[in-house]
């Protein structure tokens, strides 16, 4: 007599549930999901100073980045990023990498605004990783900050 479905079915998913809590990255990933959202938890040893330091020097950043946002020079045409995108929006860096179809290929968010800069407002292009490049980054994120990370999410 073979055995029906019906008893083999729980009997094969209760094995493969069983292999997969054995798994490292499942335990990591179930342990990811117990921590508490929207609070980035720093080590309690972390140096204070380092922790202060931190901060001050991110927020000068996000600053520079609030400011060239807003900057007609990064451009040619005196547009600038504020004009399309205000206070960051609709940009969505909680979704890059991604692919673009102006590159034809996946991208990171700094290689987009650099294209931007470049193909929108006729600007220099940037080198990537640069301190213009990282403010901008650093101000779009500040401005989408709480959004659920999403990479690789189609969008503008």
């Amino acid at each position: 007599m073979k055995p029906s479905i019906q008893i083999v079915l729980p009997a094969m998913l209760a094995v493969l549930v069983t292999i997969a809590q054995s798994s490292p990255g499942v335990a990591a990933a179930d342990e990811a999901t117990k921590a508490p959202r929207g609070i980035h938890v720093q080590s309690p040893k972390l140096d204070p100073a380092l922790v202060r330091k931190t901060q001050e020097e991110t927020d000068k950043v996000i600053r520079r980045g609030a400011a060239l946002w807003k900057d007609r020079q990064l451009g040619t045409n005196g547009q600038n990023c504020n004009m399309c995108h205000p206070s960051g929006a609709a940009t969505h860096p909680e979704t890059f990498p991604k692919f673009k179809q102006q590159f034809g290929r996946v991208v990171t968010v700094q290689e987009f605004i650099n294209w931007c800069i470049v193909a929108a407002m006729r600007g220099d292009s940037q080198e990537i990783g640069s301190e213009d490049l990282t403010a901008l980054e650093a101000y779009q994120a500040y401005e989408s900050r709480g959004q659920i990370m999403e990479i690789g999410v189609p969008g503008p």
